[in-house]
């Protein structure tokens, strides 16, 4: 098994595996979220079910643009830990560091209100573990902290 982070890019316009997504709109992120047998490997699908959209039942209305409820790796970013000839992490390591491996996904959002609002609170949750990167002053950054407030009350 392998921890995993993740983290999920919205596009205006998504390219196929391999091409350039346009006009980047922000980033939804979570370091070490998942277990996994491995690690997959650039345009190797990746499950949304697994992502925090809810039970496949609640999937309507939460649009991702992918392969059904699955969503093509875009990048794959490692973080080994550097070792001594002992095999022991150097003292210069931050020792909390354990080895680590993240990937990339790219989508749109919905232009749907109501649909980004119900997509974006699942992520929002203060006890998510997700980290919103948007546009300074951009339509979804006022939205992730505006609901980041409203969660927290």
């Amino acid at each position: 098994m392998v921890i995993l982070g993740v983290r999920i890019e919205f596009y205006d316009k998504v390219g196929d595996v391999g091409e350039r997504s346009q006009n980047m709109l922000g980033a939804i992120y979570r370091d070490h979220a998942f277990r996994a047998a491995g690690v997959p490997g650039v345009g190797e699908l990746f499950s949304i079910t697994s992502l925090r959209v809810g039970p496949r039942e609640h999937h309507i209305g939460v649009e991702f643009t992918g392969h059904g409820p699955f969503l093509p790796v875009r990048l794959v970013e490692h973080y080994p830990t550097p070792i001594d000839d002992e095999g022991n992490a150097p003292q210069w390591w931050d020792r909390s560091a354990e080895p680590s491996a993240n990937v990339v996904l790219h989508t749109t959002m919905s232009t749907d209100p109501v649909l980004r609002r119900k997509m974006m609170e699942r992520f929002a949750a203060p006890d998510s573990g997700w980290v919103g990167m948007f546009s300074p002053n951009s339509e979804l950054e006022q939205l992730w902290w505006e609901l980041r407030g409203s969660l927290d009350d």
